[in-house]
């Protein structure tokens, strides 16, 4: 893959017209120095003025990747990401494309493709805005797609694909999704499998270009030493041409399972990138979606942060535990991942000595949070008080501040937001952050983890596992290796044609 990284419309005739010949003005948002436009076409511009150097950083972020994909079209995006760095109509080849690049000042294109989004995007100086612009829009617009360039890419994606698949990091991952996830798992997989890649075809590539890479299901985002109406005026020039479709999320998606489990799940990764003195113990729940459930994810963020303070009664329970044998507080950790149709709600910690009865240790650890401290929590009124409310509210205020202070990192969490729930939402956060209180926090949890199946992982050294093995079969473990983790080698494999395991 070639990126470098670290993370209403007018809908009649007569009405689009008015709407593409009336002037744009922009909306001033609640953030300082960022506005935001909407181009008679849809296509949505963020502009984040930040004058602290001459440089602007643009980027081009489609609604697609894993969740746009059926069984049968999974890695068409990833494969189509590469085959936009092949030639456009601009520039014939992926040879010309880096040396238009290069005269940009960047050394690379950057480009991923992930479970939500599929984005371009590169930093230039700001005298540059304009090439900068019309590159991508030919890149987007305009690729080449030639029969034998698609036949090159695909080897190159296929050993990516192949390559990753002895990552433990990627199998674990792999592993989690295809379980939390049983209904729909290849949304989740924006790589690809190498079967449905070998036979993907142009015409494939095309028929996805016309349905998502349409301007009405994008956004352009541009921060840094810029005026915003001169963007504009530039943007409404290169892609005011760009001509809308159909909207490809007029009908949702169906739903991820709710509850993926009738009983709780548990899974053994023997990695030898975990040390033999000690094993990592995850406790899954399913938890909100964030494009249905936004309200869950105020709480869920203060209950993040509260479960980050040593002595709050979260990291206190697990640590009194002797059973466990977690070294201190700094080895205990709690987190949500607020996605749009996948939200998961981690607990995790380090256990010493993992040759002493791990499996039991680790329904232990399930047990405890299960069963004990979160209806614990939600029992005790005085769980947390109000110095803890106040300093996470502030903690999370700090940390959005720093995430925030460059025009990249503004607009790369606008982007993240648009992508998962909507700008709206990103504007008014801390705002709403500020207003929850203990009972938010007590329903999100009733919600979306008492009575409910969590999937119980174990990480492992490799030669600890070995001696354990037996005893973790006899647990209920499901070890996740490379033929068991990925969804298509298992029991939806009939489509992409692997072999049955």
């Amino acid at each position: 893959m070639k990126f470098f990284s670290n993370h209403k419309f007018c809908t009649a005739i007569l009405l689009t017209a008015v709407c593409i010949l009336l002037p744009v003005s922009a909306e001033k948002t609640k953030i300082s120095g960022l506005y935001r436009y909407t181009l008679g076409n849809g296509l949505q511009l963020y502009v984040a003025e930040n004058h602290a150097a001459p440089l602007v950083y643009i980027e081009l972020a489609v609604k697609a990747g894993g969740i746009a994909q059926t069984p049968e079209t999974t890695g068409v995006f990833h494969l189509y990401e590469h085959m936009m760095f092949e030639g456009d109509s601009r520039y014939p080849d992926g040879a010309s494309m880096d040396r238009a690049v290069k005269d940009l000042g960047v050394t690379e294109q950057n480009a991923t493709t992930n479970i939500n989004v599929v984005n371009y995007f590169f930093t230039i100086p700001s005298d540059l805005l304009y090439k900068g612009l019309e590159f991508w829009s030919y890149a987007i617009r305009e690729p080449a797609l030639r029969t034998d360039e698609l036949e090159a890419e695909k080897k190159v994606v296929i050993s990516e694909i192949e390559g990753n698949m002895s990552d433990p990091g990627r199998i674990y991952s792999a592993g989690i999704l295809s379980t939390l996830f049983p209904e729909y798992p290849w949304r989740l997989d924006p790589a690809g499998t190498p079967d449905l890649v070998r036979k993907a075809t142009v015409d494939d590539l095309k028929v996805m270009l016309n349905k998502y890479y349409i301007p009405n299901n994008s956004a352009l985002f541009v921060g840094g030493d810029v005026r915003h109406a001169d963007v504009y005026e530039k943007v409404e020039k290169i892609y005011g041409s760009w001509k809308r479709g159909p909207d490809p999320w007029a009908v949702p998606n169906a739903p991820q399972l709710a509850a993926p489990f009738s009983g709780t799940e548990y899974r053994v990764m023997p990695s030898d990138q975990i040390s033999s003195q000690t094993a990592v113990v995850s406790v899954i729940y399913r938890g909100p979606d964030a494009g249905t459930d936004q309200n869950s994810i105020y709480a869920a963020t203060v209950f993040d942060e509260l479960c980050d303070d040593p002595a709050g009664k979260f990291k206190a329970e697990l640590l009194s535990c002797k059973d466990l044998q977690i070294p201190d507080a700094d080895n205990i950790g709690e987190g949500y991942t607020p996605y749009r149709e996948n939200g998961m709600i981690s607990m995790t910690a380090q256990l010493r000595n993992p040759g002493e009865n791990l499996p039991a240790r680790a329904k232990i650890m399930a047990g405890l949070v299960s069963d004990k401290i979160i209806p614990g929590i939600i029992a005790d009124k005085d769980a947390f008080t109000t110095r803890q409310f106040a300093q996470v509210k502030q903690t999370i205020k700090d940390y959005n501040i720093m995430r925030t202070e460059t025009a990249e990192g503004l607009l790369s969490e606008l982007q993240f937001w648009w992508v998962n729930t909507s700008p709206d939402f990103f504007f008014s956060y801390l705002d709403n952050l500020k207003k929850v209180r203990k009972s938010h926090i007590d329903a999100y949890l009733a919600r979306y983890i008492v009575g409910k199946y969590p999937l119980v992982t174990v990480r492992v050294n490799p030669a600890v596992y070995e001696k354990q093995k037996q005893a973790f079969l006899d647990a209920g473990f499901v070890e996740l290796t490379k033929d068991t983790a990925y969804w298509w080698n298992t029991e939806h494999n009939n489509t992409s044609g692997g072999a049955a395991k």
